[in-house]
């Protein structure tokens, strides 16, 4: 788990006497001031934070409400070891606490500071099956994401599966790196709000109402709702805890919070906004020293890899930094954080600070070291494989460490005598069309860095292709001369086997309960070839291959007709899959929805988790899916872009940096293991995700493949059509050289006349020019 180490904050005291006076006597003029504004619709409980540090760090939290003039309701401060939460900092009317983090998931004995708010003050109230009705309002001000995945907790009362809690979302939360409130009333209420996404370092004001029914979120006066909370079950007998989330197992809150009230009735949306607004205009302008709220931390980095220190500060603007190495300022840095390329040996250990001020103050951080590693890690070794005659076969090896590495393969019988592959320099090794000739040959690979170098082997082994072969020609024809991994017609008649037409990587009809219906009539436009029906969870599975899962570009196809569209929002059915999951680390690999409600399909790279949805341009019927229509469906990783096509149109992309895809198995084995020797991974699956997860598909798929690089839009338009792409021409002077990929080459005289098979014309062809010139075309086979 993550720390916040800080140091040692100190502040300047408050104004004299006289400023002091001057102050309220400025606050006085208002027409309302912001605690009497509090207090005077009576909360049970009002902590205004405005505890001193004069005297050491203070054990209890002032109840401000006059219902309790003995102090029974008072909070208890739990600091961390490092003085989080920190006082006397800018807030509303006067001051706030700072909430730094530190802890993490599950972990309640993690050095985190949070304010306990006694049982006591009736924070739970048990009036009727769901408790009685109650408001809680704060001021927040989120500093930083809890990170993608997680979530932190400004306020929360119960544990699982009682209680409540709001939340601030970490980025990745399916909202790209954006943090959102939320409000969890367990078990019957869990609502986000993604209409107002969260900037850091400014102040909400958060009010949750609850009529013992319905509860209101309220964000700056706005409420939302209301929603049925009928269920909720209040946690009788338990403490709140304020900037904690350890009774719902989750992150700390990172950042500033005041101003917190408790009552046992319901504020209405007028006292709500009245709330808001005289604290809009009761913002504290006492000057404050520049200190440092988050240190910057020790970082271990591989040399030749970017490293960045960070910094959070307060105090009053201006806020001013420096950053030093080893005592010395580092020209030009001035920003809170500083980043630099880690090179070894002359970065290691080095030591980094920074100086924060104001006009008022200043503060230099702790010393944060660099340590700078020259390992060279191979996470992953190329496997032994046996592959048909005809088929593609990969070898790849997954390295990490100090940069930059490099890559050499060669080839060897004896271990004697080794071939170097030219432009074989990348982690993956590809063959294609392999032979019996090459069978027992050993591939190895020369992974090296500036500090190391290691070398490592695998054996290819080539059989004959036992299988009938499946026919190529028609549409079968135009798709297989474009180079595909696997090739999956569906043409089959009857059994278990899905054979590749054009590789090594057959799969299984699975019924799981369902049916196959195979010759399923019509199969893709454009084309008589049959296709297969999968119902009630019947799938095709293919076992793992690295050549299914590319570590670089690669693209997917396939065609499909839905039976049927979801109704609800629960009902995705997976198209295609290839992703396994090592609980409770994220799922790696991708996956093809086919979603409800929109009805469009979305692909889901992994472990990023970012959505590209796409439907057909179809505006008749709102571009949305039609059950019992054919569709074209392509995804393409160029490195660069994911880019999905629907009937052979670009409907849908972003860019790759903006997301985080790991190929399914890429270094891992199912069993959690370093993949030395042997990868494996999950299945590649048509028809259901491969971890069985969400619902299967329910319809007609045909003519499904894999490729090794992103196809063209001009491809992917010419497999939609059924049409071959036109042929390529050179010119050379006296002479043109005709390229095509498939098909049967034409000419004619005139453009739209009338076209004559070339005899004997094999690509690449080569015309010479007589007199007049001519025209040609491809005709399909």
């Amino acid at each position: 788990m993550k720390s916040i180490v800080l140091a040692t904050c100190s502040f300047l005291r408050r104004p004299s006497t006289l400023a002091a006076a001057l102050l309220f006597a400025v606050t006085a003029a208002h027409a309302a001031d912001y605690p009497s504004t509090i207090t005077n619709d009576n909360p049970v409980v009002y902590y205004r934070f405005e505890e001193l540090t004069n005297n050491g760090y203070p054990g209890f939290a002032s109840n401000s409400s006059p219902s309790d003039p003995d102090q029974a309701y008072q909070g208890i401060y739990y600091p961390s070891s490092t003085g989080s939460p920190l006082l006397e900092l800018p807030g509303i009317d006067t001051n706030s606490i700072l909430f730094t983090g530190g802890g993490g998931a599950g972990n309640e004995g993690s050095d985190y500071g949070y304010v306990d708010l006694p049982n006591a003050a009736g924070t739970t109230p048990a009036g009727g099956p769901s408790g009685g009705p109650f408001s809680v309002e704060m001021w927040v001000q989120p500093q930083a994401s809890p990170g993608n995945g997680g979530w932190s907790v400004p306020f929360e009362v119960g544990d699982y599966p009682n209680g409540w809690n709001i939340y601030v979302s970490g980025g990745g939360e399916g909202n790209g790196n954006t943090s959102y409130f939320y409000l969890d009333m367990r078990p019957s209420l869990f609502q986000g709000f993604g209409a107002v996404p969260i900037t850091f370092f400014q102040w909400y004001h958060l009010v949750t109402t609850f009529d013992g029914t319905n509860a209101t979120f309220y964000i700056n006066g706005v409420p939302y709702g209301p929603y049925s909370a009928s269920g909720f079950v209040p946690a009788t007998g338990s403490d709140g805890h304020i900037g904690s989330g350890q009774g719902v197992g989750w992150y700390p809150f990172i950042g500033g919070l005041d101003e917190f009230a408790f009552y046992t009735n319901v504020l209405t949306s007028n006292q709500v906004f009245t709330h808001y607004t005289v604290g809009t205009n009761s913002f504290s302008v006492l000057p404050t020293g520049a200190s440092v709220a988050t240190a910057p931390l020790s970082a271990t980095n591989f040399s030749g890899t970017p490293v960045t220190f960070s910094v959070t500060a307060q105090g009053t603007p201006l806020l001013y930094y420096q950053w030093f190495t080893n005592g010395a300022p580092i020209a030009g840095a001035t920003s809170p954080s500083y980043s630099l390329l880690a090179e070894y040996p002359q970065d290691n250990n080095l030591g980094f600070s920074v100086l924060v001020s104001n006009a008022y103050g200043s503060q230099t951080s702790i010393v944060a070291t660099l340590t700078v590693l020259t390992n060279l890690n191979v996470v992953s070794t190329p496997a032994s494989i046996t592959r048909n005659v005809g088929s593609h076969a990969a070898f790849h090896v997954t390295a990490d460490g100090a940069l930059p590495i490099t890559y050499q393969w060669s080839s060897t019988l004896d271990f004697v005598t080794f071939t170097t592959i030219s432009d074989a320099t990348n982690d993956t090794l590809w063959l294609t069309n392999v032979q019996l000739s090459q069978n027992g040959n050993f591939y190895v690979v020369t992974v090296s860095n500036p500090f190391a170098s290691s070398s490592y082997n695998a054996n290819l082994n080539v059989q004959p292709r036992t299988d009938p072969p499946v026919p190529l020609t028609g549409y079968g024809a135009l798709v297989a001369a474009d180079n595909p991994v696997a090739y999956w017609r569906l043409d089959e008649t009857n059994g278990s086997l899905a054979e590749d037409a054009v590789g090594t990587f057959d799969g299984s009809y699975t019924p799981n309960g369902g049916s196959v219906d195979y010759l399923a009539p019509t199969g893709i436009p454009h084309s008589a070839d049959p296709a297969v029906i999968l119902t009630n969870g019947a799938t095709i599975q293919v076992p793992w291959a690295q050549e299914l899962n590319p570590d670089g570009a690669w693209s997917v196809e396939t065609w499909v007709q839905p039976a049927s569209l979801g109704a609800n929002g629960g009902d995705y059915r997976v198209v295609l899959s290839s992703q396994y999951n090592l609980y409770p680390n994220p799922y790696n690999g991708w996956y093809i929805y086919q979603q409800p409600t929109a009805n469009n399909f979305a692909f889901v790279p992994q472990p990023g988790n970012a959505f590209i949805t796409a439907g057909p341009n179809d505006p008749a019927h709102n571009n949305q899916l039609v059950a019992g229509n054919w569709y074209h469906l392509v995804v393409t990783d160029d490195t660069t872009n994911f880019n999905i096509y629907v009937n052979g149109q670009l409907t849908g992309g972003f860019a790759v940096a903006g997301d985080t895809l790991i190929p399914d198995g890429d270094g891992i084995n199912l069993d959690g293991t370093a993949g030395l020797g042997g990868l494996d991974g999950g299945n590649f699956v048509i028809g259901q995700r491969t971890d069985a997860q969400f619902n299967t598909f329910e319809g007609t798929v045909d003519d499904t493949a894999v490729y090794n690089y992103a196809l063209s839009p001009k491809q992917v338009a010419s497999h939609y059509a059924n049409a071959p792409l036109g042929p390529t021409v050179v010119n050379l002077g006296a002479t043109a050289t005709l390229t095509w990929s498939v098909g049967v080459l034409q000419e004619s005289g005139a453009l739209n006349g009338v076209y004559t098979n070339v005899t004997g014309a094999v690509s690449p062809y080569t015309i010479t020019f007589t007199g007049a010139g001519g025209f040609f075309r491809t005709q399909a086979p």
